[in-house]
């Protein structure tokens, strides 16, 4: 259900050359409804009358440009406002598709530097042929040493733990 929407919307914010602000506006949408998790629960749930919904819905549109108060207005005509997270990550997500940008999630066993989250980025740039990595950095002692490096779907494990394992198999096998 997210993406008919996220879709539509795009196609909008494009006609009206309003992308970038529609992004901004839909992260900030995005983390009003994560920091308030039973505003989700309020606006598309049957414990709350009409009236009061469109109160919340005026107090929450009010801090947005038009082209976002008008969406929030169908998305809660049409009985979707449980779906605002959804459209919000497939707009983000077809965003960073089109400008070539990446989230890329890090995992060593210390925290690394700013010169070492550059030069990460500028591989992974070139491996996955992008304009720009997102990086998240998680920090995982157990992995022992190394590196993992998370891509969407993909993942390039350098890890200790993996290559302990791997040899583990091998002499198992043999």
């Amino acid at each position: 259900m997210g993406k008919r929407y996220s879709k539509a919307l795009y196609e909008v914010a494009e006609e009206q050359k309003s992308i970038e602000e529609m992004l901004e506006d839909l992260k900030s949408l995005k983390k009003v409804y994560e920091d308030n998790p039973s505003l989700s629960f309020a606006l598309a749930g049957r414990s709350i009358s009409r009236t009061e919904k469109l109160k919340i819905l005026e107090t929450l549109k009010s801090q947005f440009g038009e082209l976002m108060q008008d969406f929030l207005g169908l998305v809660f005509d049409n009985n979707r406002m449980d779906c605002i997270i959804d459209i919000a990550d497939a707009f983000i997500e077809k965003y960073d598709e089109a400008n070539g940008i990446v989230e890329a999630v890090v995992t060593t066993t210390i925290d690394i530097d700013d010169a070492q989250a550059e030069s990460l980025k500028s591989v992974i740039k070139q491996r996955f042929s992008v304009n720009k990595v997102n990086l998240t950095k998680i920090v995982d002692p157990s992995i022992i040493g190394g590196v993992i490096i998370r891509v969407g779907d993909q993942v390039v494990d350098g890890s200790v733990v993996k290559r302990f394992n791997d040899i583990k198999k091998t002499l198992l096998v043999n």
